[in-house]
C-alpha cells in the first residue's frame, strides 16, 4: 500500500436520520508540547477515538491520568471532564483520530464500564488495519454516501467493543492476582495502589473499579482490613510482642498511626482489644482457611 499522508477530512451530512456517523478523520503527528485539548472548554460536540501509532500521549479523565502508548486507543465524549495532550517526557505522538456523532455514546459507556477510557488494540491487528482502511477511504473519497459512512462508523465501534470486552475478560484474572499480591505483601509498608497496579499490569482506574465490583471494597480498604486482621491475631497470640513490633509486622512504621487505623476498624485501641481477651486461659485464633 502507498505510504500514508498526514491529512484531516471532515464530513457534512444532509439527512435527518439519527444514524451513527463519522464526522471527521485524520492522521496527525505532533512534536510540540503546546498540543493540548481541554474538553471541558470545548463547544463542539462529538465522541473521539484516538489511536496511537508512535510515540506516547496522555489522556486525563475525571482527574485520573492514563498514558496512551503505541497500539492503544483512548475514547472520550466531547465536551466532558477530560483532556489529552503530549506529555513532557514524550518527544512525539503520531495517531489516527476519528470523530463520531453522539449516537455512539451507549457503546462508549459500555466500553468504559469494562476497560475505562483506554483500550489495547495492538498495532498489527485486524482492528488497527480497519482503522487504516477507513482513513484511506476518507482520503480517497471512498465514502460517497451517508449509508457507507454510517456502515464504516458502526463497523469501527462494533470491532472496538469486541476488542475491549475480550481484553476485559482476560484482565479479570489480574484482579484476583492483585488480591493475592496484597495477601502476600501486606506487611510491607511500601505496598500501595501504584505498586499493585504495576505488578498486575492494570491501570489504577480499572483495578479499583473491577476490584470493588468483584470484592465489594476498594484495594486500599482491603489492605487495611488484612493488616488489622493480622494485627488482631498477633495481639491475641503473641503476648511478648510490643505494640510497635506488631505495627511493624503488619506494615505500619508508625505506632501512633497503627493505633488510629486499628481503632477506626475495630472501634477500640489495640491495647484494649488485647486486654479484653486476657481473662481466657487459652485463646485460639480462627482463620478463614487453615494456616
Amino acid at each position: 500500500m502507498n505510504p500514508l499522508e498526514h491529512k484531516s477530512i471532515g464530513f457534512r451530512f444532509h439527512s435527518d436520520l439519527p444514524l451513527l456517523t463519522l464526522r471527521g478523520v485524520g492522521l496527525q503527528r505532533v512534536e510540540t508540547h503546546s498540543y493540548s485539548w481541554d474538553n471541558r472548554a470545548r463547544r463542539d460536540e462529538h465522541c473521539l477515538i484516538q489511536f496511537c501509532l508512535e510515540g506516547e500521549g496522555a489522556v486525563e479523565v475525571d482527574e485520573m491520568l492514563f498514558p496512551v502508548r503505541p497500539g492503544e486507543a483512548f475514547l472520550v465524549d466531547i465536551p466532558g471532564e477530560s483532556r489529552y495532550f503530549l506529555p513532557q517526557h514524550a518527544s512525539c505522538w503520531e495517531f489516527f483520530y476519528f470523530e463520531f456523532s453522539k449516537e455512539c455514546l451507549p457503546m462508549l459507556r459500555k466500553i468504559y464500564g469494562h476497560t475505562g477510557p483506554v483500550v489495547s488494540v495492538g498495532l498489527d491487528t485486524p482492528l488497527a488495519q480497519q482503522m487504516e482502511t477507513v482513513y484511506r477511504d476518507a482520503v480517497e473519497n471512498g465514502m460517497v454516501t451517508l449509508y457507507e459512512n454510517s456502515r464504516l462508523a458502526y463497523g469501527l465501534w462494533m470491532e472496538l467493543m469486541a476488542c475491549a470486552l475480550a481484553g476485559a475478560r482476560e484482565e479479570l484474572s489480574k484482579v484476583d492476582a492483585a488480591k493475592a499480591y496484597m495477601d502476600q505483601h501486606y506487611a510491607q509498608e511500601s505496598l500501595n495502589l501504584d505498586r499493585i497496579a504495576e505488578h498486575v499490569g492494570l491501570s489504577k482506574y480499572y483495578l479499583c473499579k473491577e476490584f470493588h465490583r468483584k470484592f465489594g471494597t476498594t484495594p486500599g480498604k482491603y489492605i487495611r482490613e488484612v493488616r488489622i486482621a493480622k494485627a488482631c491475631a498477633l495481639l491475641l497470640t503473641s503476648q511478648d510482642c510490643t505494640m510497635e513490633e506488631i505495627a511493624h509486622r503488619v506494615g505500619y512504621s508508625n505506632n501512633n498511626y497503627f493505633g488510629k487505623v486499628f481503632r477506626a476498624e475495630k472501634g477500640l485501641p489495640p491495647d484494649q482489644y488485647k486486654r479484653q481477651s486476657s481473662h481466657y486461659d487459652i485463646v485460639r485464633t480462627v482463620y478463614d482457611v487453615p494456616q
